[in-house]
């Protein structure tokens, strides 16, 4: 594209008319807030309707003017010539419009002729990519590599590159190449295929007639890339484009091993990712081991303790004979007599004792049931001892012969039981002295003994109680340590097993940040070709993990951007709007601004072999000059001094340009 022409009216600081030629190279000269930006202002506000930001609500119109209009005049990359004009209105839409060679467009119309708004921003004025943030820059980056076709990628490539990817990707229809295939080469694919066992026939004896469908039904496609150097350069141009969508990534692959292939198996889809995955895999295998080391720490600490020698119970023999003992005297008739009279003294005992206190009860209630009785009889009470209701007249008599009746079966029952007491009183006295008969000293004797043996055998049966006690303890811990012992072993070999993980999730994260490395860098040489003294990483390495992390790092002359002097920035931003240029092949005109900055640098060789340079430079008390560089063409806008005319100065140019304000 190539700016002819631009005209404006109460746009920006120019209420008026201000409108010039643009050449091939533009010199803008003047002094300061003499309007040499406004140039690039027209030229992007005209046809993008936007700002030098690309902000399409930014208003330019002059503050003294309602309305502001436009026109450029240039020439797309196709040859043609056009006229864009737009109209614009401070406040109302309904005032905007937008001509292209005398007919109503929109801006979607436009897009063919700048196709990208950040690409035109960024060529025509470039330092527009070098304020965009750095992930900005990397996807403006990425976005125009990828319009690169792949036929344009594939002839960058060495020969072995190229064989390697052909050897991948092509294949071609037998019938589409047939025509071109000499006699010799359809022999050929009628040998190595055994076309002879189907025809029976060898391939001289088939008819002319009859090869062409023998070979083209057997054989549907071929594979070998010496038909790829029988097509067209336009249809080897075809083929490239529509098979080979990721060279990059494909060369890259290929110069791994054949063992780092392995590894991989297969080209990851999203590397970056790929790796962060492999790092999360490492990470939770390194979690994995740290536990098991603390298991194995705590195994260990149980196999190390001291393991107790198990007691012996060395009275066996003496608990053995007094228990033998104890069953002898125990087998003693006598002895056996007197314990169960006592067992049956103690037996009437008890009796007697329940029967006391349930003949106590019974005087009790005696008591009571009588006092209330004679209260009731003699009027004193009124009240029913049961319900402590009332009693009317015609119940009391029966209330008093009830507690009578109650009172005689009481004085029965507790008479009955004065003569049961009697009775086992009578007999418990019988038994005392049946029980006393029994007792003398030979059977004194043997009781005391047999007292001392049960006390003998209850402290040896403790004493081997403690023993079993404890022996059962060691027990228990040596079969602790020894579970212990195989849980180290588990775990040693877990971890043997998470190590190989780990070892081989590194490789893997090696080969794909080799495999990355080498794609991005195959990108960048396809950027950095028409770049010449900047420099792009489009990555960076976490010291920590080692993971490869997305970036977009620029440098000029191996200093980062943040270092560089004024002209060193102008310097980098044009590097970088030629090489979009280049590699879109969009043609778009560079605006060149503080040009006075840059004395050590030949911008005008360097760029304009065939880019439209509109070049801007302070010239300290001078008036606004844009003139042609390579004729005496030029344009001089003086301000407008209040009585006085503007003066316009042409020289060898044509056009009629009218005053500027």
């Amino acid at each position: 594209m190539k700016i002819n022409y631009i005209k404006t009216i109460g746009f920006r600081k120019f209420k008026d008319t201000f409108e010039t030629e643009l050449y091939d190279i533009t010199n803008i000269t003047g002094k300061n807030r003499s309007g040499k930006s406004n140039v690039l202002y027209a030229i992007i506000n005209i046809l993008l309707g936007t700002n030098l930001s690309g902000d399409e609500k930014a208003t330019l119109i002059n503050k003294n003017s309602d309305t502001s209009y436009g026109e450029l005049h240039f020439t797309d990359n196709n040859g043609i010539n056009h006229i864009l004009i737009r109209g614009k209105h401070k406040f109302s839409s309904r005032g905007n419009f937008i001509l292209l060679d005398g007919k109503t467009v929109t801006q979607q119309d436009l897009i063919n002729f700048y196709r990208d708004k950040k690409l035109f921003l960024s060529i025509i004025n470039p330092l527009y990519f070098l304020n965009k943030r750095p992930a900005e820059q990397k996807e403006m980056v990425d976005k125009y590599l990828s319009d690169l076709k792949p036929k344009t990628i594939f002839d960058t490539l060495t020969k072995e590159q190229q064989n390697y990817l052909l050897e991948k990707y092509f294949y071609i229809s037998t019938k589409e190449i047939y025509p071109k295939l000499s006699l010799d080469e359809l022999q050929a694919i009628y040998d190595k295929n055994n076309l002879q066992e189907i025809t029976g026939k060898e391939f001289t004896e088939v008819l002319d007639k009859d090869k062409w469908n023998t070979i083209c039904q057997n054989v549907k496609v071929l594979k070998d890339i010496k038909y790829f150097d029988m097509l067209s350069e336009e249809e080897k141009e075809t083929f490239i484009n529509q098979n080979m969508f990721n060279i990059c990534m494909d060369v890259a692959y290929s110069n791994l091993t054949k063992e780092e292939q392995n590894i991989l198996e297969g080209t990851p889809r999203n590397i970056p990712n790929y790796i962060a995955e492999l790092n999360g895999d490492i990470k939770r295998s390194d979690s994995v081991i740290s536990n098991l080391n603390g298991k194995i720490e705590y195994a260990q600490n149980i196999v190390n303790e001291k393991l107790p020698k198990a007691e012996i119970f060395e009275k066996d023999e003496e608990l053995s004979l007094a228990r033998q003992e104890l069953a002898f005297l125990n087998t003693n008739q006598a002895i056996i007599d007197k314990e169960k009279q006592k067992q049956t003294v103690e037996k009437l005992q008890k009796e007697i004792l329940d029967k006391e206190t349930e003949s106590t009860e019974f005087s009790k209630k005696m008591r009571d049931g009588k006092k209330k009785y004679l209260a009731i009889k003699n009027g004193e009470c009124s009240t029913c001892p049961t319900c402590n209701q009332e009693i009317q007249d015609k119940s009391k008599a029966i209330t008093i012969e009830n507690l009578r009746n109650e009172l005689v079966g009481y004085f029965n029952q507790n008479t009955k039981l004065q003569a049961e007491l009697k009775d086992l009183e009578l007999k418990l006295t019988i038994e005392k002295c049946n029980y006393h008969a029994l007792e003398g000293d030979t059977t004194t004797e043997k009781s005391k003994r047999i007292a001392v043996i049960e006390e003998n055998i209850k402290a040896l049966e403790n004493e081997k109680s403690q023993i079993e006690k404890i022996n059962n303890e060691i027990s228990l811990k040596a079969k602790t340590i020894a579970n212990a012992k195989s849980d180290i072993a588990k775990f040693n070999e877990e971890k043997q097993s998470h190590e190989r993980c780990i070892e081989n999730l590194n490789k893997a994260k090696k080969v794909a940040q080799k495999l990355y490395i080498s794609y991005i860098e195959g990108k960048m040489n396809l950027a950095k070709k028409h770049l010449k003294d900047v420099d792009i990483k489009f990555y960076s390495v976490l010291k920590t993990t080692g993971e490869i992390k997305d970036d977009f790092i620029i440098t000029y002359k191996n200093n980062p951007l943040s270092d560089l002097s004024r002209s060193e920035t102008i310097a980098t931003a044009l590097e970088f709007a030629n090489m979009f240029n280049k590699i879109t092949g969009a043609n778009f005109p560079i605006f060149i601004d503080d040009y006075e900055c840059c004395a050590d640098y030949d911008f005008i060789n360097q760029y304009s072999n065939d880019t439209q340079l509109i070049i801007s430079k302070v010239e300290k008390g001078n008036l606004l000059r844009i003139s042609d560089a390579s004729s005496d063409n030029y344009t001089i806008i003086k301000p407008i001094i209040k009585g006085f005319k503007t003066i316009n100065t042409y020289k060898n140019n044509v056009a009629d340009i009218p005053k500027a304000a």
